[in-house]
């Protein structure tokens, strides 16, 4: 038997022989990476598939760049290559990777309208509100490509669009630049209601009512609660499409929505105050409420009182320092129709209307062209004449009594809301009164009974 010692030695001679024959078989050392590490971004540029393969195999990074910041999953979706990224998304690229500027796949994707892969992007949780180098969002590329359908499905999920921030685009400005009434009518629909105006969303009601688009009229007046003006002024636009005659916009405002009883700030300005007539512009310049109503009466425009009051203009409404009615600003236009609007109605002066000559101290009632009734009368003496003119019947009083001179005047016909009339009273063939018509006390219970408020007369 070997010694102890003798067992040591040969058990480490034998370790040695193994080390030195184990060695001999020692494999090559084998190189981990043999491409570089933008191999993959290179092969998705360059549509080379067998590089691909290769950088797949060697499992290179997915998300890594290129010179100019790209990773294969931005290249291909620039690119459209749906099965490209497909694979790329299956070996893990991430969806929120960004190229140059910030620019997400989804935002790529959203600009071009590649609806499925937007799909594919949200269904891969990518972020809606990822904003690239200029703060923009992927929905700001939708729309600033006018891409509807994927406008529409990234504003799907949205149920009310957040405050526009100072370092991000607003969505609905943009909207408003394309001109688009479908683009400015998605976005708008996600607007909470209480929007200021601005000179974008203003184009765009211009825009609404030229084209005719009453849905869109009415939902850009349904968001802004203050009322629409002229762009750089203080005028509301009911007002002013009044005041240049136009039917157009006065009706496609109204058919929309627009508040018939919209008042007019103090002071209006200057430009809008020109083009109105002298009688009506004082007040205007220094009244408080004055109404679209008031604005059409004081300028004589029957039409245009006719589709306020059938808006739902009030015609009771009065202003707050002169107690004006917008019947009393049309009486002063001598445009019948317009005062025969605002009390309800009367008979055209070629059916029926009453004509009073200074010269013959006569009245007469004309009926279709004839004279029906004749009568005397006695009009104004000097100091107090009767002014001639064309007026209208605006209220009557079976037992009145003068306010300033203190006498009956019974069955009393006030002309144009003026203090003066057509009453019963003496009658001495010659002007005597002081300036209302004294008419014979049967011949004015005749014409109190049988003549209409809104009736016209005419003082020759």
């Amino acid at each position: 038997m070997f010694d102890r010692s003798t067992r040591v030695v040969f058990a480490a001679a034998l370790a040695v022989a193994l080390f030195v024959f184990l060695a001999r078989f020692k494999p090559e050392p084998v190189n981990e990476v043999t491409l570089p590490p933008d191999a993959l971004v290179h092969a998705v540029a360059t549509g080379d598939p067998q590089l691909f393969e290769a950088a797949v195999a060697e499992r290179l990074d997915v998300n890594a760049t290129d010179a100019e910041g790209r990773t294969p999953l931005v290249l291909a979706t620039e690119q459209r290559d749906h099965a490209l990224v497909a694979r790329l998304l299956e070996l893990g690229a991430s969806v929120e990777s960004a190229g140059p500027n910030g620019l997400t796949p989804l935002m790529i994707a959203a600009a071009a309208g590649d609806l499925d892969l937007v799909r594919v992007f949200l269904q891969r949780e990518a972020k809606l509100d990822a904003v690239d180098a200029e703060g923009r969002e992927a929905a700001h590329h939708a729309v600033f490509s006018r891409q509807h359908e994927v406008i529409d499905l990234l504003l799907e999920s949205v149920s009310q669009l957040e405050p526009p921030a100072p370092d991000k685009p607003d969505l609905l400005t943009m909207a408003c630049e394309t001109e688009d009434a479908w683009i400015i009518a998605t976005v708008l629909n996600r607007a909470p209601a209480n929007l200021e105006w601005t000179v974008q969303t203003r184009r765009a009601l211009n825009l609404a009512l030229t084209a005719g688009d009453q849905d869109l009229t009415r939902l850009l007046l349904s968001k802004h609660p203050a009322v629409p003006t002229v762009e750089g002024r203080n005028i509301p636009l009911l007002a002013q499409a009044i005041v240049d005659e136009d039917s157009t916009m006065c009706r496609a405002l109204l058919a929309a929505g627009a508040d018939p009883n919209a008042v007019l700030p103090v002071p209006a300005d200057k430009e809008f105050l020109k083009e109105l007539p002298a009688n009506l512009r004082g007040y205007v310049k220094a009244d408080e409420g004055i109404t679209p109503l008031m604005i059409a009466a004081g300028t004589g425009k029957p039409d245009f009182v006719r589709l306020l009051l059938d808006a739902g203009a009030d015609r009771r409404r009065i202003t707050r320092r002169y107690k004006m009615l917008a019947l009393y600003f049309a009486v002063r236009t001598e445009k019948y129709k317009a005062v025969q609007m605002l009390l309800g109605g009367g008979p055209t002066p070629e059916d029926l209307r009453i004509e009073i000559s200074l010269a013959a101290q006569r009245a007469s009632v004309i009926k279709g062209g004839t004279s029906i009734f004749q009568t005397q009368c006695s009009t104004g003496r000097e100091g107090f004449a009767t002014p001639a003119g064309k007026y209208v019947i605006t209220d009557k009083k079976r037992s009145h009594v003068s306010s300033i001179y203190k006498v009956e005047m019974p069955f009393f016909m006030r002309l144009n809301c003026l203090d003066f009339g057509m009453h019963a009273g003496v009658v001495p063939n010659r002007p005597a009164s002081h300036g209302c018509i004294r008419l014979p006390s049967e011949a004015a219970r005749k014409l109190f009974s049988e003549i209409p408020v809104g009736t016209v007369v005419m003082i020759n």
